[in-house]
C-alpha cells in the first residue's frame, strides 16, 4: 500500500511530460478566465453600478423636472406649447381644404375614399369646433396601414376614435374596406 501513492505520482509525472502542450493550453485558459473574472469584479461591475446609480438619479430628476422649474419658466413653456397647439389647429374656414387633404392622402397611398360623413359640434369653452368624421376607405392592407400612419402625422389636430376593417365587396380578394371614426378640431377664431 505504501508504493501505491508513489505510483500515482509517477503516472501523473509521466502524463505531464507527454501532454505538456495540452497542460500549457489549459493553464493559459485558466489564467485568461481568471483575468476576465478579475476585470469584471474589480473594474467593470463597479463602473456599471456607478453609471446605473447616476442614470437613476437623472431619471428621478427628470421626473421631478417640472417641480424644479420656477413659475416663470413654467408659464413661458405653457404659453409656447399653447401657441404651437393653436398653430396646428386649422381655422373653421379651412374645413373644405382639410377634406381635400384627406382625399389627397388617400390618393397618395393608392386608396379610394368611398365616403366621408361629418357632424359638427361646438365647444364654447375652448372656442373649438369639432367635427365627428366617418371615413370609408378601400384598398390593400399595407396601404391602409400607411394611410392611418399618415393621418397621425397630418397637420391638423385630430383623434382616431375607432378603426374597423372588413373584406371589401369587390372581386379582388386582397381588397379591404376600412372604416374610421375620428374627430378633427377647428378654430372658431379668425387668425
Amino acid at each position: 500500500m505504501q508504493g501505491f501513492p508513489v505510483m500515482k505520482f509517477a503516472i501523473l509525472k509521466q502524463i505531464m511530460v507527454m501532454r505538456r502542450k495540452t497542460l500549457y493550453a489549459v493553464a493559459a485558459l485558466f489564467v485568461i478566465a481568471l483575468s476576465f473574472q478579475l476585470f469584471l469584479n474589480l473594474y467593470q461591475n463597479p463602473g456599471v453600478e456607478k453609471l446605473q446609480s447616476e442614470w437613476m438619479k437623472l431619471r428621478e430628476q427628470e421626473g421631478r423636472g417640472v417641480l424644479l422649474q420656477d413659475r416663470e419658466t413654467l408659464y413661458r413653456n405653457g404659453i409656447s406649447d399653447l401657441a404651437k397647439f393653436r398653430e396646428r389647429v386649422y381655422p373653421k374656414s379651412q374645413f373644405a381644404r382639410y377634406i381635400g387633404e384627406l382625399y389627397n392622402l388617400g390618393a397618395k397611398n393608392g386608396l379610394e375614399i368611398d365616403s366621408i360623413t361629418y357632424k359638427p359640434s361646438l365647444n364654447k369653452d375652448d372656442k373649438l369646433l369639432s367635427y365627428a368624421l366617418s371615413l370609408t376607405v378601400s384598398g390593400k392592407y399595407p396601404q391602409l396601414k400607411k394611410f392611418i400612419y399618415d393621418l397621425g402625422t397630418h397637420g391638423n389636430i385630430q383623434v382616431i376614435n375607432a378603426v374597423s376593417m372588413s373584406a371589401a365587396n369587390t372581386p379582388s380578394a386582397a381588397a379591404v374596406q376600412l372604416q374610421l371614426q375620428m374627430t378633427s378640431y377647428f378654430n372658431m377664431e379668425v387668425r
